[in-house]
């Protein structure tokens, strides 16, 4: 009689279930990296996204970290070779929606180098206690990349994150190619033509990519191919960084110099 009275409720809660299975995702991925060692955490104020894998920071002795975030890489919003690529807008406005909603923002260096050929410091980035590569990685909005050992330290989290984004079809894993152009690429291309055959400049687009240019990462949106540039004047501070990098931040030629 016990047996049968089960029997008669499973058949009676099947369909129920059924209908519940049905509105479940197929899966869903639960963030699983931890601060390694919450001391070695820095506290920092958002200056500015510049995509979705640089932005400015200020430390509480006002030092400003221009930083790289560390393993992975992002769609360009404006890559010199292959133009706008696709989510590049959706990578920036996810980093920013993370690091404005943050309470606290957090930078962790690794145990390997700590700043990258362009002087930008390498970094994990932590909105709250979620690292935000690790968001980037399962939601499909960055590949993880750019490995140098010993700076790994969270690298089997961000492995198993873009193994989900990439079984799920996240994001850059659901285009038919990640990382190409959503144009025909003629704006940058016409802005490597500037420097071809122009005497003391780059003679080919490829040399073109690493002609040193000149930032000021705080007042503007331009780069300047002169350091005495007169858009340069009044800047608090400048950089110096090549052509690709400039574009790939999203920087345009300034309009003195066009």
């Amino acid at each position: 009689m016990k047996r049968l009275l089960i029997g008669l409720m499973l058949w009676l809660v099947w369909p129920l279930g059924i209908g519940l299975a049905e509105d479940v995702p197929s899966s869903s991925y639960e963030w699983q990296a931890e601060a390694f060692d919450m001391a070695a955490l820095f506290e920092v104020d958002l200056v500015k996204v510049v995509d979705g894998d640089t932005a400015y920071f200020l430390t509480e002795d006002s030092r400003e970290v221009k930083a790289r975030f560390l393993l992975i890489d992002t769609p360009e919003l404006r890559h010199p070779k292959t133009g706008k690529q696709p989510l590049s807008d959706e990578a920036k406005a996810r980093v920013s929606e993370l690091l404005e909603d943050a309470d606290q923002i957090y930078l962790e260096y690794d145990i390997g180098s700590r700043l990258d050929k362009y002087q930008r410091d390498l970094v994990y980035v932590w909105a709250d206690d979620v690292l935000v590569q690790e968001v980037l990685a399962a939601e499909g909005l960055a590949d993880v990349t750019y490995i140098y050992p010993p700076n790994t330290r969270y690298l089997e989290f961000l492995d198993e994150a873009k193994d989900f984004a990439q079984v799920e079809r996240q994001g850059l894993w659901g285009l038919p190619s990640a990382f190409e152009s959503l144009d025909d690429g003629d704006s940058a291309n016409a802005v490597a033509n500037q420097f071809e055959g122009g005497g003391d400049n780059s003679t080919s687009s490829d040399s073109a990519d690493y002609q040193t240019v000149y930032i000021a990462p705080l007042s503007g949106t331009k780069y300047h191919l002169d350091e005495r540039c007169r858009g340069l004047k009044k800047a608090a501070s400048v950089e110096a960084l090549t052509l690709e990098e400039a574009m790939a931040q999203g920087y345009d030629l300034c309009g003195y110099e066009k």
